[in-house]
């Protein structure tokens, strides 16, 4: 009965919020690329080419860039190991987008359907899947029980929760509870992680400790950087050591690039969100700077002193950052939170933040008991920053140890596919 009438609220509150909601939703996506032909996909209307997929695929939800980054890097493990299909769905057009290029043989990439009723069952029903692996943090009510009365066995991988979405869950544990019991497995990154799951009702006997898919990587090799970027930067940093600004939030572009211009760096500036290409090039141009847009392609004959380029596309990141000297991560210096650091460790770059890096505590913690990455406030960064550029032999040694302390995290991949082969009673 509790059920019931939880089940009734939700779709009452969620159909008027979705409504309230929608025409911003669609103006961001549009922003963002739109949707093309994926609106009807997220009202599980698929195109025929889809009543010919296999049935018994692997369904894969990821909301948006950062979690399909690590469901491609997950999937292409899977089905290299166990062969097969998978369906990969998406929220967003951005993320869409970066599944759609990465091409994985095998993956069928789709919208996921908004949680209005009925709508996850009749993408079920479409595709019949075996499994469904939720990528980090985000399971919906009808998405749930539409799985559950499915008999479709349900695991989240890679999640991770942050002591203030503790706080948030254990203030309605029996509605967390109640929400996590449909899942079969889950996946997280730390023992950390364990605890608080557990503290909101998530049941011990389907937590494993796997650790994070985004750390398991391997180490990028300069030798081995993107011609065409490389080619770029020559013409643009003129000799001066690269700055990336990482995944930046509103406001940080003009503070990382102030402060690469004092510390005697060249400012390299990629945008969490691309749409905000306008914006930041006028908070740039407002300071003087001549603001260079990835988009643009050509790269202007005269150069002033003050010159930064924009990247203002998606799924780039990753090349652009093993060319830098120092990576600053965004959303740390005016936003809670911080953005993934790992890409930038990886890559054997030297990591500076800000003071503000809580969703990603674990790996901060671990990197900072090494003395693998540098934090400082917004007023001292300048100071710090050039630091950095003028000791690069300490820089360096500093990424050196945080690669070292990351690479003790390889093999999550692994273990995350060895937990899904268990949940099915498959052999592993």
């Amino acid at each position: 009965m509790k059920a019931l009438l939880l089940s009734c609220c939700y779709n009452i509150l969620y159909t008027i919020g979705w409504l309230v909601t929608l025409p911003s939703y669609l103006l961001k996506q549009k922003r963002r690329g739109g949707f093309g032909t994926g609106l009807m996909e997220r009202f599980g209307l698929y195109r025929v080419s889809y009543n010919r997929e296999p049935k018994g695929v692997l369904y894969v939800h990821a909301v948006s860039v950062g979690e399909v980054v690590i469901a491609l890097k997950f999937l292409r493990a899977w089905l290299r190991e166990r062969g097969g299909s998978a369906v990969l769905a998406t929220s967003t057009a951005t993320g869409h987008a970066t599944a759609m290029n990465a091409q994985v043989p095998g993956v069928r990439v789709i919208y996921s359907p908004f949680d209005l009723l009925g709508l996850p069952g009749r993408c079920f029903d479409r595709f019949e899947p075996e499994a469904i692996v939720l990528v980090e943090a985000e399971l919906w009510p009808n998405f749930a029980r539409a799985a559950k009365v499915r008999g479709i066995p349900m695991a989240m991988i890679n999640a991770r929760m942050s002591a203030r979405s503790e706080s948030r869950y254990r203030a309605f544990k029996w509605l967390s509870k109640y929400y996590f019991s449909f899942l079969d497995a889950m996946g997280v990154q730390d023992k950390g992680d364990v605890q608080r799951f557990e503290s909101v009702g998530v049941s011990p006997a389907v937590i494993h400790v796997t650790g994070s898919i985004k750390f398991d990587q391997q180490t990028a090799d300069r030798r081995d950087a993107n011609p065409e970027f490389s080619a770029i930067l020559e013409k643009l940093k003129r000799g001066k050591p690269v700055v990336l600004a990482a995944s930046t939030h509103d406001g940080e572009e003009v503070l990382i690039a102030e402060a690469a211009r004092k510390a005697g760096g060249f400012p390299l500036i990629v945008p969490r969100h691309a749409e905000r290409r306008h914006a930041v090039v006028k908070d740039l141009s407002a300071r003087g700077w001549q603001c260079i847009l990835r988009t643009e392609g050509e790269i202007p004959e005269t150069l002033k002193e003050n010159v930064c380029y924009v990247v203002d596309t998606t799924g780039e990141l990753k090349d652009w950052t093993a060319l830098a000297d120092v990576a600053v991560i965004g959303k740390s210096f005016l936003a809670d939170g911080g953005q993934n650091p790992a890409e930038a460790v990886a890559c054997g770059v030297p990591v500076l933040t800000g003071p503000h890096m809580e969703n990603f505590d674990a790996l901060v913690q671990l990197l900072e008991g090494v003395d693998g990455i540098t934090r400082c406030g917004e007023e001292q960064l300048p100071d710090v920053l050039k630091e950095m550029l003028d000791n690069p032999l300490l820089a360096h040694a500093q990424a050196s140890r945080a690669q070292v302390a990351l690479k003790a995290h390889y093999g999550a991949t692994a273990r995350t596919i060895r937990m899904i082969c268990i949940m099915l009673k498959i052999p592993v």
